[in-house]
C-alpha cells in the first residue's frame, strides 16, 4: 500500500497533502502544534481507524479524504463520522459504517485477518489491524493496545499468528495459569453458593427431582449444553435479521430509484415549493445529488454491490445456526427422562432465590474460562512449536534492532508487549515501538506502510535517530514519519539534507490551525471524484 494524498476540511476551509513519495517521508516543523499530528489521525480516520482527534478539533463536521494505491490500483477513501465512501477506478461504494467496510476491503482491497472472537471466526477491527503499521502520537502503552476497541491484545498476538499462517488458539503459560486459578476460586464460590441453594430441598414436591436428577452431574452439563446453543443460536439469529432488514431497506432503495428512472424518462420531477429538479441519496453523513443518471447508475451499484454483501453474510450467520441447530438436536436426542420436568421446574425453583442469578452467572464464566483451555488444547503440538519459534524469531529481530541503534541499551524484550506497569526513561517506549514495527514489517512481509507520529518521543538522540532513518530506508515500503525539531536543527535544514528522504516541512503553518481558505478549492476538487456528492 502507498499513500498518495491526505485531505480533510469542509466547504469552508481545508488542507491538502499531495507530496507524499515512496520511501522515506518525514513531515516536520521547528515547533509544536503546526498540524502534523491532525493530518496522521485524519488519514487513519479516512481509512477506517478510531477517533483519536483532541477534543478542541471538530472532527464530527468534517470530511477526509486520502488517497491509496495497492497492488497498482488506485482507491480513494471518504468519510464522514461513521459513513465510509470507496472509490476505485470503475466504480464507488458507500457504506454505514466502518464495520461494514471491512468486509469490502476484505474481499477487493487488502486481506483482513480473522481470528476466534466469541466462538466465531470474525475479521478484526480496522482499528487492530491499523496498528500493525501505525503508531499514534497520543495514548501510547507498550504493555497494552493504543485503540481500545472490542479486541484486546490476545487478538491481536492471534492476528500476528494468522498474518504468519499460523492461525488457531492459544495462550501463553501466564494466561493458562491465570485461566486455571480463576475457574478455581469460580468453583469455590459456586460450591458455597449451591450450599445455601440447597433448601429448595425442603419442598416435598420437588424433592425428588431435585436430589436425583437436578443435582446429577449429567443433566446439569445437559442445561449448560443447551442453553449455551440456545443462547448462540438467538444471538445469530438477531445479528441474521439485522442483516436481513437492511438488505430489505437497500432493496426497497434500489426500487425507488429504479422508480424514479422511469418517472424521469417520462417527465420531470421537481420540488412543490423551491422549483429545483435536484434529487439527493443520503446515508445520513454523505450525501450525493443523483439528478444525473450516470451518478444514479454509479449508486446503484454501489448499493448492489452492498446486497451481494449482505447476501454473503447471511448465508454465513445461517451456516453457523444451521450447525448450532444440529449441535442442539443432537444434545436433545439423549435427555434423561423426566428432563423436560427438571427444565420446567428449574426457572421456578431457582427464581425464589437470591442466590440464582449469581451462581448461573458463575456457571457460564466457568463454561467460557474452560472452553478457552479446551480450545487451547486442541491446537496440534507442532503448531504451538512454530509458533514458539515464531515469537523467537521476533523477539531476535526485535532485539537485533535494538542493539544496532542502542548498543549499551539494556532493555530486553520477551513479548510484543511489555509487562504492565513496566516504566520507561527517556526514548526507551519510542525505541520499542520501532524495534516492534520494523520486525513485524520484516517478519510477516506485509504490504502496509510504517506511519509514526513523532517517531523522535522521548528525546530520542541525533545518533540514534540517524540510525534509525538509516534502517527506516532501507525498507521497501513508504514510510511516514513526523517530527518536531530544535531551532538549531531547523536552521541546518536537517531533513532536506539527508538522501533520500522526502522532507515536507509544516513550520509555516499557522499555530493550532492548520485548515485555510488556501486549499479549499484544491480539496472541493478531491471531494468532487466522488460523482454527485453533496457537501
Amino acid at each position: 500500500m502507498k499513500i498518495n494524498k491526505i485531505a480533510f476540511g469542509d466547504t469552508e476551509e481545508a488542507f491538502v497533502e499531495n507530496r507524499l513519495q515512496s520511501g522515506l517521508n518525514v513531515i516536520f516543523s521547528d515547533d509544536n502544534n503546526r498540524g502534523k499530528t491532525l493530518v496522521m489521525q485524519g488519514l487513519m480516520f479516512s481509512l477506517g481507524y478510531e477517533s483519536i482527534f483532541p477534543s478542541s478539533f471538530n472532527y464530527k463536521d468534517k470530511y477526509f479524504y486520502s488517497e491509496i494505491e495497492v497492488g497498482g490500483v488506485t482507491y480513494e477513501f471518504l468519510r464522514k463520522r461513521n459513513s465510509i465512501a470507496i472509490k476505485s477506478e470503475d466504480a464507488m461504494q458507500i457504506f454505514n459504517s466502518v464495520g461494514e467496510a471491512r468486509y469490502f476491503l476484505d474481499k477487493f482491497v487488502f486481506s483482513v485477518p480473522k481470528v476466534l472472537k466469541d466462538g466465531r471466526n470474525t475479521l478484526v477491527d480496522l482499528s487492530l489491524l491499523y496498528e500493525l503499521f501505525f503508531i499514534g502520537q497520543d495514548d501510547r502503552n507498550p504493555s497494552g493496545l493504543i485503540s481500545k476497541g472490542q479486541f484486546n491484545k490476545s487478538d491481536y498476538k492471534s492476528m500476528i499468528y494468522y498474518l504468519a499462517g499460523l492461525s488457531g488458539v492459544n495462550l501463553n503459560n501466564e494466561d493458562i495459569k491465570a485461566v486455571k486459578d480463576k475457574i478455581s476460586n469460580l468453583k469455590l464460590k459456586l460450591k458455597e453458593l449451591v450450599k445455601k441453594i440447597s433448601i429448595i430441598r425442603q419442598n416435598p414436591n420437588i424433592a425428588e427431582i431435585a436430589s436425583k436428577t437436578y443435582d446429577s452431574e449429567a443433566v446439569q452439563e445437559k442445561i449448560k449444553k443447551i442453553s449455551y446453543l440456545n443462547e448462540n443460536i438467538s444471538k445469530l439469529k438477531r445479528s441474521r435479521q439485522r442483516e436481513i432488514n437492511r438488505k430489505s431497506k437497500l432493496e426497497q432503495l434500489v426500487s425507488e430509484l429504479v422508480s424514479l428512472n422511469r418517472e424521469l424518462n417520462e417527465g420531470n420531477v421537481k420540488c412543490g415549493e423551491c422549483g429545483s429538479d435536484k434529487i439527493i441519496y443520503s446515508n445520513v453523513d454523505l450525501t450525493f445529488e443523483i439528478s444525473n443518471i450516470d451518478v444514479r447508475n454509479g449508486i446503484l451499484n454501489s448499493i448492489d454491490q452492498n446486497i451481494k454483501q449482505k447476501i454473503e453474510i447471511i448465508m454465513d450467520y445461517s451456516k453457523d445456526i444451521n450447525s448450532l441447530q444440529g449441535s442442539l438436536n443432537d444434545e436433545m436426542k439423549d435427555t434423561p427422562p423426566n428432563f423436560q420436568q427438571v427444565i420446567l421446574y428449574q426457572e421456578q425453583v431457582l427464581s425464589e432465590r437470591n442466590y440464582d442469578e449469581d451462581s448461573f452467572a458463575l456457571i457460564n464464566q466457568i463454561k467460557v474460562l474452560e472452553e478457552q483451555l479446551r480450545s487451547h488444547e486442541k491446537v496440534d503440538e507442532s503448531l504451538k512449536e512454530e509458533r514458539k519459534r515464531f515469537d523467537d524469531k521476533i523477539l531476535f529481530a526485535m532485539s537485533g534492532l535494538y542493539k544496532s541503534i542502542d548498543p549499551g541499551g539494556n532493555l530486553v524484550f520477551e513479548d510484543i508487549f511489555t509487562k504492565k506497569g513496566s516504566t520507561f526513561s527517556g526514548s526507551e517506549g519510542q525505541e520499542f515501538y520501532f524495534c516492534k514495527v520494523v520486525a513485524l514489517k520484516k517478519m510477516l512481509k506485509h504490504d502496509f506502510p510504517l506511519i509514526i507520529d513523532s517517531f523522535r518521543d522521548g528525546e530520542l538522540s541525533t545518533k540514534k535517530e540517524e540510525k534509525m532513518l538509516n534502517i527506516y530506508k532501507g525498507i521497501d515500503s513508504q514510510i511516514i514519519l513526523t517530527s518536531t525539531l530544535k531551532a538549531e536543527e531547523y536552521s541546518s535544514d536537517k531533513y532536506s539534507r539527508i538522501e533520500g528522504a522526502n522532507a515536507l516541512d509544516y513550520s509555516k503553518h499557522q499555530d493550532c490551525k492548520i485548515l485555510s481558505q488556501y486549499q479549499k478549492a484544491e480539496f472541493l476538487e478531491l471531494i468532487s471524484n466522488f460523482d454527485g456528492i453533496v457537501l
